[in-house]
């Protein structure tokens, strides 16, 4: 499962030997430190997303919840502008998800 936060990008896996676990993985550290700041996060240099936490499905669920639960806002998009970076990726991510909307309604 991909999931877009204010504060980044993850990517949500079942553990391959751990069934009680997720693997947490993104493309930058930040968003692992800032949603489960007690975890350790492994750095991976040949792997395709470079940080990752092995952890609990039960430390991750209220975590997403919680974000869900906080949106405040109108406009995902603009509610990352604090990192031009990010706000830029989730840009091309919007335009490449519209051409696949409107090749779907062809």
């Amino acid at each position: 499962m991909w999931v877009f936060t204010t504060k980044g990008f993850l990517s949500i896996v079942q553990h391959n030997s751990m069934p009680d676990h997720f693997q947490v993985k993104s493309r930058v550290i930040d968003p692992l430190r800032e949603f489960w700041p007690e975890h350790e996060v492994e750095a991976i240099d040949w792997a395709d997303y470079r940080y990752r936490i092995t952890i609990p499905k039960a430390e991750v669920v209220p975590v997403l919840a919680e974000q869900v639960a906080a949106v405040g806002y109108t406009n995902f998009k603009n509610e990352c502008r604090r990192d031009e970076e990010y706000q830029e990726a989730l840009g091309e991510v919007w335009v490449t998800m519209y051409e696949y909307q409107t090749r779907m309604e062809l």
